[in-house]
């Protein structure tokens, strides 16, 4: 890797969080190649991570390095001058965002979908079991920050749907918001229903909340979009639905 690259690199590690920084140092330290895509995508993507690198692998196509954040961070990071051969993002605002800055590619693609679900700590401790519920000052409730995705879809979708979240926590990505929840430390959240099925946790239903949905964007950066050619493949398609991802 060269020292322009990994200088890079390291200044995006350092605005992300821990779990992130961890699965960056695992994608990085694999063999270098030049034909090594550097996939720099949104934290919620991460569920597939292993999916996909299996496939690829079985295609003769290297395993990209990745590095997942929140897509505000990821694209701040890409205006700054950090590295990348593909682009992903959890929603068109922060791919326009890198587009005006010019740091996109002439590629850019729908990807996938993601919807929010109102999912509970495992046992329901807070006994939620309806959306007003997230206005309960008495539980420990969590959304992301109104600046990424999943904090612009749960603002909408809560607007929409008439409810005031009393809100404890206002998480930097889908990832970290989950994270808290599989840890105990909130009782409820909004999250992306992949993250959900991911981490096994319960969801209550909520007619409506399914009406608001993100679009997944994607831009190859340079020329080496192998990978981006795999993930909008049907078979690369079939991995992310069987995430969740998808309509």
């Amino acid at each position: 890797m060269s020292q322009r690259r990994l200088t890079a690199l390291l200044a995006l590690v350092a605005v992300v969080a821990i779990p992130t920084v961890a699965a960056f140092w695992l994608a990085a330290s694999g063999d270098d190649s030049p034909d090594r895509a550097l996939v720099l995508a949104p934290s919620s993507l991460a569920v597939v991570q292993d999916e996909l690198d299996r496939a690829l692998d079985e295609r003769g196509i290297p395993t990209p390095e990745w590095v997942f954040a929140g897509s505000q961070t990821i694209v701040a990071q890409l205006i700054d001058g950090a590295p990348a051969d593909i682009l992903l993002t959890a929603d068109r605002v922060t791919l326009d965002r890198a587009r005006d800055a010019g740091v996109t590619g002439p590629t850019e693609v729908a990807l996938t979908e993601n919807h929010l679900v109102l999912a509970v700590s495992i046992g329901d401790p807070g006994r939620v079991d309806h959306i007003d519920d997230l206005a309960d000052p008495a539980l420990l409730v969590g959304v992301c920050a109104v600046e990424v995705p999943c904090g612009r879809l749960a603002a909408d979708a809560t607007d929409a749907l008439g409810v005031a979240i009393a809100a404890d926590t206002e998480e930097p990505s889908a990832r970290a918001l989950s994270g808290k929840l599989l840890a105990g430390e909130l009782d409820a959240g909004l999250i992306y229903r992949t993250d959900a099925l991911a981490g096994g946790m319960p969801v209550i239903d909520v007619p409506g909340l399914d009406d608001h949905v993100t679009t997944y964007w994607a831009s190859a950066v340079t020329e080496n979009d192998a990978v981006l050619d795999f993930l909008l493949s049907a078979d690369g398609q079939v991995i992310l639905r069987d995430a969740g991802f998808g309509s």
